[in-house]
């Protein structure tokens, strides 16, 4: 059974996700390295993902342990301390290839909860 709280906060981060691919899905690499905008924006979520994913209760992750919640908390930390350093190469790699599974998995577990 889905909680409240762990359930708004799936639908947070579908949310986020669907940004991410909204300003990332139909751009080139060149095209993101070359838009400041489209880098905070995709920068700015990644970050929020992070953020919610911190207030997952202990047994949720325990039980929905298909996603990688800690280095999705460890990329909000270097989002969101990185002064500068953030890799922009890696912050591409996960809008590309994390965020859709992610979106997906956090869907299918509001549906399942139904």
């Amino acid at each position: 059974m889905l909680g409240t709280k762990e359930k708004g906060i799936m639908l947070y981060i579908i949310n986020h996700c669907k940004r991410i691919e909204e300003k990332a899905f139909n751009i080139s690499k060149q095209e993101f390295d070359k838009s400041e905008d489209v880098q905070e924006i995709v920068c700015f979520n990644i970050f929020q993902i992070g953020e919610l994913a911190k207030n997952l209760s202990i047994d949720f992750i325990l039980q929905h342990s298909g996603v990688p919640w800690n280095q999705i908390k460890g990329m909000r930390n270097k989002i969101g301390h990185g002064y500068g350093t953030i890799e922009m190469d890696r912050v591409w790699d996960t809008a590309i290839n994390d965020i859709k599974p992610l979106r997906e998995y956090c869907q299918q577990i509001v549906n399942d909860n139904k």
